[in-house]
């Protein structure tokens, strides 16, 4: 018998292996982080879509909405059947490439489907300290029709870069060729995000819109005329806030915004606002409201305050000292006009008793004057009437209020009690319009309770007209869909819409719902 022979092997590992954690979606890289055409995160979600072969309404619906959702506590619990409920309605799509919570909302739950952590960047969220989001962003899409063409042909991505989506931009930085915001086939407008939303092509019609460029192009034009030529200045600093935006080298508080002015006030003019209003051409309440941390800067106001003081926008935001030598008070600003300062009139005793004398007339008179109507009388102006004769101008000014009330009371009070027997009631805003204003401030602030009841006796009117329009409709549709049922027929939502007498009504959810309710009480499921 042949003995067996056995083979001792080295002993295996058996411990399970560490898998890393996978991610929902593809682990898709963003188009150029840390360059001026870092892509938009709008535009990273119709790329994410089309990598996935589904359109971006399925994407956002059954991926992106449900965890939306679960950090919006008020939306919990409600079904999402549209991307408005997430993206926002028509042109307020375009806060996806902001600095707002909507931003924030889609790229907490792409970087938690991508596992991707940089997103941030496809955003201007690192701006929202620095800059008002008040005209930063244009509300419909725009392109570079010779971008879309180059990266065509050289088989690059087709993406949309965030700079496109700066309302300032006005021309693409690398061809001077102006923005598109219609479509050359059919000629409309798109918005940022569409259902159907393809990299490079119409929203509305589905065509390319690229296009050869017939200019030839001359790389670095604008460099050299940075300071010479508005435009150019313009794209460079923008370029320069978002690739500084990317590198996270931007301030991150509104504070630090609020020390940079109060130093350049300083340090430019002074602590003469006044002077370096007149320089920058921005006005003193605007500057004032900056360095008083009362509000953000507009990026125009902005980079009009630094194109004025010659250096650049992110210098400015970075830079702790001066950047320019120049930069002084005598040298950069124009010495203030010199104006004669005005002194009350002085008058002497005579003529101060002729004034008494009037002044204790005008308080017999009826209807009692205004204090600037005596002094146009008296060819005085009113602070010297008040400086001289304080308490009896106090008094003119008591009696001409107390006056004023009364002749409200008396040719205004009638007209809202008039109003409010009316019928139909009118609105507010009609009985303001009979009375020659042209809002109804004036009412609620004299006449509060008369205008809240107006107010609300015409919004229970237009409550109840609702209703009976609503009712009126419900016995229509009842009645029709039964005239269809008695013929053999299903009486669908087209079949009802066209015995309407308005078919508009059947796109109402409502309307919807009672033809819903008298189809399974005639036995349809």
């Amino acid at each position: 018998m042949v003995e067996s022979q056995l083979t001792l092997y080295q002993s295996g590992d058996m411990q399970k292996l560490a898998i890393p954690p996978r991610s929902r979606f593809y682990h898709l890289e963003p188009i150029g982080i840390g360059t001026p055409y870092v892509e938009s995160l709008a535009g990273y979600l119709i790329r994410l879509a089309q990598e996935h072969c589904v359109n971006v309404g399925q994407l956002i619906l059954a991926e992106i909405a449900p965890l939306i959702r679960r950090e919006k506590s008020q939306l919990s619990g409600q079904k999402v059947d549209s991307i408005s409920k997430v993206c926002g309605i028509d042109r307020d799509r375009t806060a996806l490439n902001g600095m707002g919570l909507m931003a924030a909302n889609l790229v907490m739950a792409l970087e938690v489907l991508t596992r991707r952590n940089d997103l941030r960047c496809l955003t201007l969220l690192p701006l929202a300290e620095i800059v008002s989001k008040r005209d930063l962003l244009r509300p419909i899409r725009a392109w570079c029709p010779i971008c879309y063409q180059e990266w065509l042909n050289s088989d690059q991505s087709i993406y949309e870069p965030l700079l496109w989506s700066i309302k300032i931009i006005e021309e693409c930085p690398y061809h001077h060729h102006r923005l598109l915001s219609k479509c050359p086939h059919c000629h409309q407008q798109q918005l940022i995000l569409c259902r159907n939303s393809r990299p490079g092509y119409c929203n509305k019609c589905g065509h390319w819109l690229g296009q050869r460029s017939t200019k030839k192009v001359v790389p670095n034009l604008r460099k050299a005329e940075i300071f010479d030529n508005h435009s150019s200045y313009i794209l460079n600093n923008i370029e320069e806030l978002i690739r500084a935006a990317s590198s996270h080298k931007l301030p991150t508080e509104s504070s630090r915004i609020q020390q940079i002015f109060f130093r350049y006030i300083n340090q430019v003019c002074g602590g003469n606002v006044t002077a370096l209003s007149r320089f920058v051409g921005i006005g003193v309440a605007t500057l004032s409201s900056w360095y008083q941390d009362a509000t953000l800067p507009q990026i125009d106001k902005l980079l009009q305050f630094t194109e004025r003081l010659q250096i650049s926008l992110v210098d400015f935001l970075t830079t702790d000292i001066l950047a320019a030598d120049g930069l002084n008070q005598a040298a950069i600003l124009p010495p203030p006009p010199s104006r004669p300062r005005k002194h009350l009139k002085r008058l002497d005793k005579p003529r101060k008793q002729v004034i008494q004398f009037v002044l204790e007339q005008v308080l017999q008179e009826s209807p009692p004057p205004s204090l600037q109507n005596v002094a146009r009388r008296l060819n005085c102006r009113p602070l010297v009437l008040q400086y001289h004769f304080s308490e009896i101008c106090s008094l003119i000014q008591l009696n001409h209020a107390s006056f004023r009330k009364l002749e409200r009371q008396q040719r205004i009070q009638p007209i809202l009690e008039a109003a409010l027997d009316e019928f139909p009631p009118p609105s507010l805003l009609e009985v303001v319009r009979r009375l020659g204003y042209k809002n109804n401030s004036y009412l609620y602030t004299y006449f509060p309770s008369l205008s809240r009841q107006i107010t609300e006796r015409y919004k229970d009117y237009i409550k109840g007209c609702g209703l009976e329009e609503r009712n009126r409709i419900s016995q229509e549709i009842e009645t029709i869909a039964k005239e269809i049922h008695s013929q053999g027929y299903k009486p669908t939502r087209r079949r009802v819409a066209e015995l309407l007498q308005k078919p508009g009504v059947m796109l109402n959810q409502y309307a919807q719902d009672i033809l819903r309710q008298v189809q399974r009480s005639l036995g349809y499921e």
